[in-house]
Formats: C-alpha cells, structure tokens, sequence
C-alpha cells in the first residue's frame, strides 16, 4: 500500500492543487498514448507513410511529455498558466489537423478528435480562451484544407473539401457554445465560491474578534483557554493569565464621552497587540477589561511580569486624546495542571482586586496555592510601583 501511495505520489506529485492538475493533464496523456498507438498501426499497414507519421508521432510524444512534466514540475505556474490548459488544446487541434494531411482514407474520422479536444476544454478553459480554440480550429482547418487542396488537387476534391468544412465549421461553433455557456457557469460557481469563503471568514471573524478592539471576544478566549488546557495536560506546556482592567475608566466616559472612551480602548488594544508575544493570547474580557493569557513552553521563557512591564512601558509613551491619562492594574496567577479554569480565573480576579485597593497602576501577583490577598501578609510592599517581579510582586 505505502509502495502503491509512494508511485502516486511521484508520478500525480503530493501536493493537492498540482495533483488535480496533473490529473487533468493525464487525460491528455491518454489521448495522446491512444493516438499514438493508432499512429504507429496505421504506419505498419501502410495507411500512413513513414517520414511524416514519424514526425507526427515525435509531435504528440514531445507534445505528451512536454506538458506532464510542466504541470508535474509546477514551471506551468512560473509561465503563468498552471494547468496549461489552452496551450494543451490548441497544440492537440494542430497535431489532429497534422494528421488529417496524411492519414489518407481515414482522414476524415480525424476530424471527430476535434469535438473530444472541445469537450476537453469545456472544463477547463475560460469562456474567452474557448472562443479562441474555436476561432483557431476554424481557420486553420480551412487554411489547411485550402493548401491540400492548392498543392494535391487529384488527392484532394475541393468539392468534398468543401463540405466537409461547412460540416466541421458549423458544428464546431454548437460544440463551442455548450462549451462557452458551460465555462460561464464554472467562472460564476468560482466567483460564488470564493464570495461565499470570504463572508464564511468574516463571518468567523465576527465570532471571535470583538468589533471595537479587534481582539478576540470572550467566547472565543475561553475556546482557546480550553485548548491551552488540554495542550498543558497533554505537555506540559504551562500558562499563566492576567486580567487587566483600564484604571479610572468610567471617568473617561463621564468626561469626554463614550467616544473617547472606545478610542482609549481601541488604541490600548493596538499597543498590547503590538509589544505581546504571537504566541500569548489577548482578548476584551469585557468592558474596560482584558485577559492575557501568557504561555511558558520552558523555564527559560521570561515571565509574565516582564511582558507587563513592556506593555505599561508602551502604554505610558502613548500619546493619548488630550486630558486622558491611561494605566492599568492587573492581576496575575499560574494555572496548575490540577485545577479547574474557572478556580485560576477568580484567582486573577481576586489578584485584580488587590491591585485596584493597592492604589492601581500596578500588578499583583497570586500563587495558585498562596493566600488570600485580603489576608495579612499576601502583598509585599503594596504602595511600590514598580515591574513584575519573578516572585510575583509589583
């Protein structure tokens, strides 16, 4: 099975859009093996002479190998037509006519190939590169069947060429149509798929971004939470969560209006985007609150007191609406592997807390199985502002 999967994979290639193109192409190739082995008969019996039924048969084998492998290879991409589609047809409808000069007596059942390379083409081309196959095959048959006519007249009766012609031309412009309207429809259905993928995203975006800071919503925080959980029991990988909430905001909003209100949120938001990690996560727990989530791969990574710092930092070299002064408080803990999120939450919140009675515009931090931060002793030095320290204090 691995031997089987393994020949798949270098003969159709393991990516999936140069696999489904390579698919197409192996059509072709079919075609042109068939085509080929016909060839190849009809000079053993005599039907086709040997010099121009060699140059034919090197034709479509160039034409055969030459294509798979610039699909294959991907270079159809760099030459900016991936699938090769248009060039694959109008290089089959010139092998066909090739063959039509010098099959002789069967020649004109190679004209039949004409409508397999339409219908070909009906899935693959564009509504425009169909009229162009059409227009090509037309013209070209009739140049084609006029010089057979000009240079062997007793090979060749104008008469029969001619209807011939007006057979072949009035049939290919049918066949042309189904394949233009059935392209049309194709290029609609895309353009409907690709709508429908960009209003699927926005609409993900919608669920799990808040609209005014662009962070993510609370929901979507608690699903990315749940995930931080299993990966942690699942690794080892811990985390830490900080709740931070804007000091004096409701002044914010009594003094300058709701307006200034969103814009200090918006514009935090977009600082904290800016000086955290990719890895941490970030979201408008509500209101004039936030949630870190700061994850530790290893014991090397810097704590989340560093990252605070670096954002109070940012937050005090902002330039702010005029009057507006911003800080924060936040509150901090570990998750340990044991316990239920909900129980580190109101931990951080009881953190929180502590920060605001301390006198704001700081952090406190809460150990997972340290004391409550009402109870004596649980802050040190409360009044100090100062970075987050390793042990958990500001």
């Amino acid at each position: 099975m691995r031997i089987w999967q393994a020949l798949l994979n270098l003969v159709l290639g393991p990516e999936p859009k140069v696999r489904t193109r390579v698919q197409l192409t192996m059509i072709a190739v079919y075609g042109y093996s068939v085509s080929a082995l016909l060839l190849v008969y009809a000079m053993r019996i005599g039907l086709v002479a040997e010099g121009p039924g060699q140059v034919l048969l090197a034709y479509v084998l160039v034409g055969m190998l030459g294509f798979y492998l610039l699909v294959r290879t991907d270079w159809s991409t760099r030459l900016g037509n991936p699938g090769m589609d248009l060039p694959q047809c109008l290089y089959a409808i010139v092998a066909i006519l090739f063959a039509y000069v010098i099959t002789g007596p069967v020649r004109s059942s190679v004209l039949m190939l004409i409508a397999l390379v339409l219908v070909f083409g009906m899935f693959t081309l564009t509504a425009m590169q169909v009229v162009i196959m059409g227009v090509f095959t037309v013209l070209s048959l009739g140049l084609v069947m006029t010089a057979m006519v000009l240079a062997h007249p007793e090979a060749f009766d104008p008469r029969l060429e001619f209807i011939k012609f007006v057979l072949t031309a009035c049939t290919l412009p049918a066949v042309s149509a189904v394949a233009f309207y059935v392209a049309q429809v194709r290029a609609r259905l895309l353009q409907r798929k690709e709508a429908l993928r960009d209003a699927l995203s926005r609409l993900e975006q919608v669920a799990m971004r808040d609209e005014l800071t662009g962070l993510y919503n609370r929901r979507h925080m608690q699903s990315v939470m749940d995930q931080q959980v299993l990966r942690q029991q699942r690794c080892g990988e811990g985390f830490s969560l900080a709740i931070i909430d804007l000091d004096h905001f409701k002044q914010i909003n009594d003094r300058l209006g709701h307006q200034a209100g969103d814009e200090v949120l918006s514009t935090f938001a977009r600082v904290a985007s800016q000086v955290m990690r990719q890895t941490d996560a970030l979201a408008r727990w509500g209101g004039e609150e936030f949630l870190l989530m700061f994850t530790a791969p290893d014991p090397g990574t810097p704590g989340v007191g560093v990252a605070l710092e670096r954002l109070r930092q940012a937050v005090a070299q902002t330039t702010w609406p005029e009057g507006i002064r911003v800080t924060f408080s936040a509150g901090v803990t570990d998750h340990p592997t044991d316990e239920a999120l909900h129980a580190t939450l109101e931990r951080a919140d009881r953190a929180l807390y502590a920060a605001k009675h301390a006198g704001r515009d700081r952090a406190v931090t809460l150990p997972a199985q340290g004391p409550h931060p009402d109870a004596p002793g649980s802050l040190s030095h409360p009044d100090t502002r100062q970075p987050l320290a390793e042990n958990g204090q500001l």
